[in-house]
């Protein structure tokens, strides 16, 4: 019984990190062909290498154009799930006990409270000037 309970847990993670890559892929992707680059290379990029393709999109972004439509919805869902995943897997690996269990335990609530803090924060417009 416990074993199945385990393997409904670690499904469950994967799952939700996985589902997580793929939203913040896919907003890095929509944001760079709007802004006119290869919206495929970087969302493989941001896939693949998630850790460090985050801050190095942020820095190339600054060289690119702006953009001349705002996001569509779907954009902004998937960046918010993207970024509040990310952002609450990180603080919960900061102010849990260093065990994976533990990082589950804590990382469960912050996505509750990350996803939608980080639709506010990146995608409303009155909001959007902190992160600017």
């Amino acid at each position: 019984m416990a074993m199945g309970l385990l393997a409904i847990l670690a499904i469950t993670v994967l799952g939700t990190f996985l589902i997580a890559g793929l939203c913040l892929s896919y907003a890095i992707a929509a944001d760079a062909n709007a802004r006119g680059a290869n919206g495929s290379i970087w969302g493989l990029f941001a896939f693949v290498f998630s850790p460090i393709a985050v801050p190095v999109y942020l820095l190339h972004r600054r060289e690119l154009p702006r953009r001349t439509d705002s996001p569509g919805r779907l954009e902004r869902i998937a960046g918010s799930i993207g970024v509040g995943v990310a952002t609450a897997v990180i603080v919960g690996g900061i102010v849990s006990p260093p065990d994976p269990y533990s990082l589950i335990l804590y990382a469960g609530p912050l996505i509750v409270l990350f996803v939608p803090l980080a639709f506010v924060c990146c995608y409303e417009p009155g909001w959007r000037a902190l992160v600017a």
